[in-house]
């Protein structure tokens, strides 16, 4: 059985995906053969974007333009991912260790998708864009993922990845892949030589930080004869810079838990008249 997507969705974030590829107003018709939609089709789906406020068309030079709305819809994403954790300062950290893209990746149901990218600044690389996703089942983001599951939860994704004829006869067996996972797991990182194309190359390893309950990786790719000459260089500067990351993450917990638990003392040792009297009062107002 193959998974479908709803047309008139995935033809709406089509127009958006064009509109951030070409970066400039484009026409009806421009749009429509780029995409290979119906005239009617475009027009229609186009007349209802401009009515919901996420597309601005210019009577003058008959032109659409996605407006500032489409902008709003993530722009809380970056704040919210730095704020769980300051995710975005280890991302910074290993891209500078190992000068090679660096992406923090999470589990999205049968794939794994690139929430964050950082790209250095050779030529060198071939980069995903940010929201791109990719099996799971047949990724270094996914095996280092796959390492903190049980096998029952690992057969499930495979036994769906199959039942949608996800990846074709690229998928591994279920054998091949769980001694993958069991090297991973040995290890503490997964490294998919020449995937998804034979031009690049991927390690990655798997994070205790989560968002939201979902969980997370990160990785560093680039060409394949640059990452296999660099592997335990790049194997080290994770390893240290997660280190690093989990050590400046506990001392901001302990701090944090210091701070509150002397307010919570402040409020106990008020009178007894004041609101708060017991340990247990003053915490609660504390959190609050």
């Amino acid at each position: 059985m193959e998974r479908r997507t709803v047309k008139s969705a995935s033809r709406t974030l089509e127009v958006l995906e064009l509109f951030m590829d070409e970066r400039k107003p484009l026409r009806l018709n421009e749009i429509y053969k780029a995409l290979g939609y119906p005239q009617s089709s475009a027009t229609n789906l186009l007349k209802s974007m401009v009515l919901m406020g996420y597309l601005n068309y210019n009577r003058g030079s008959m032109t659409y333009l996605p407006t500032m709305r489409v902008a709003a819809l993530g722009s809380w994403l970056p704040s919210l991912i730095n704020a769980e954790g300051g995710l975005v300062s280890l991302v910074d950290d290993i891209q500078r260790r190992t000068d090679e893209t660096v992406g923090l990746v999470a589990q999205n149901d049968l794939y794994i998708q690139y929430i964050m990218l950082k790209t250095p600044d050779h030529e060198h690389k071939m980069a995903p864009v940010e929201g791109t996703m990719r099996l799971f089942v047949d990724s270094s983001s996914g095996l280092a993922l796959m390492s903190r599951m049980r096998q029952r939860e690992i057969e499930k994704i495979y036994r769906y990845s199959r039942h949608y004829g996800l990846g074709a006869d690229a998928l591994p067996s279920f054998e091949d892949l769980m001694r993958e996972v069991r090297w991973t797991r040995q290890v503490g990182y997964a490294y998919v030589p020449k995937r998804p194309t034979p031009q690049l190359s991927s390690i990655a390893m798997p994070l205790d930080q989560s968002l939201f309950g979902i969980p997370l990786a990160i990785g560093v790719g680039g060409m394949a004869d640059r990452i296999s000459h660099a592997t335990q260089h790049i194997i080290r500067s994770m390893t240290e810079a997660i280190a690093d990351f989990q050590k400046k993450q506990l001392l901001t917990d302990e701090d944090t838990v210091a701070a509150k638990c002397n307010a919570a003392a402040k409020l106990v040792s008020q009178p007894m008249g004041q609101k708060w009297q017991t340990a247990a009062e003053a915490a609660v107002a504390v959190e609050a």
